[in-house]
């Protein structure tokens, strides 16, 4: 287990390495803004609507993805925090039904310029440092429309955003991803070790 997550932490690193040397401005000529490329907008549900049985994918202002039994939504979308803590850290990529909070902004790629998920790796490279740039205040607080629609996102060519995207996925999948990433593989070996643990700690009484 303990080297499972050296392994999973040096890929972490690694991921972050290739995220942040793909993503570079310097290696991009043309940039559109945000809002020349998607329809940005936000949704109209507060947290406590969430229930703990829902159906679908409810998006607050968090990391944790909560749940509700009625959609807002039913497209591609990159959804991240209009506000708090989790300004330009919590970005989810979505396909499908979702529902949306009052205060977190989606924006659903319409350019054929551009790969969604394109965006997303995109918006985790650089989104947070932009609005740093951009913010009023100290430490970034919250998310203004206007913010949002004049990010610039490069454009290179569809190939080679794919080939980008591609390389992501397989490394985003190894750190992240709780069925069959290094995640998944230290959660089995911890239920292993239990499993042998309680195996060979229980004992028949036995009799007189």
């Amino acid at each position: 287990e303990a080297e499972l997550e050296a392994e999973l932490e040096a890929r972490k690193k690694q991921y972050e390495f290739y995220l942040h040397s793909f993503f570079s401005n310097e290696n991009f000529s043309r940039f559109e803004p945000l809002g020349n490329l998607s329809d940005i907008g936000t949704g109209s549900r507060n947290s406590n609507e969430a229930q703990e049985s829902g159906k679908y994918c409810f998006y607050t202002r968090g990391q944790t993805i909560k749940y509700l039994d009625k959609y807002d939504f039913d497209e591609i979308a990159i959804i991240t925090a209009g506000d708090g803590v989790g300004v330009g850290k919590v970005i989810h990529f979505m396909d499908g039904k979702y529902a949306l909070h009052q205060r977190a902004y989606r924006i659903h790629p319409t350019s054929d310029a551009i790969i969604p998920k394109f965006i997303y790796y995109f918006m985790h490279a650089q989104f947070l440092e932009y609005m740093e740039r951009k913010s009023v205040h100290a430490s970034v607080t919250s998310v203004r429309m206007k913010m949002l629609v004049e990010f610039p996102i490069p454009i290179p060519p569809l190939e080679e955003q794919q080939r980008i995207v591609n390389i992501l996925d397989k490394f985003d999948a190894l750190v992240n991803d709780l069925t069959s990433g290094l995640p998944a593989e230290i959660e089995a070996r911890r239920k292993q070790y239990e499993f042998y643990r309680d195996q060979l700690l229980t004992f028949k009484e036995l009799s007189a």
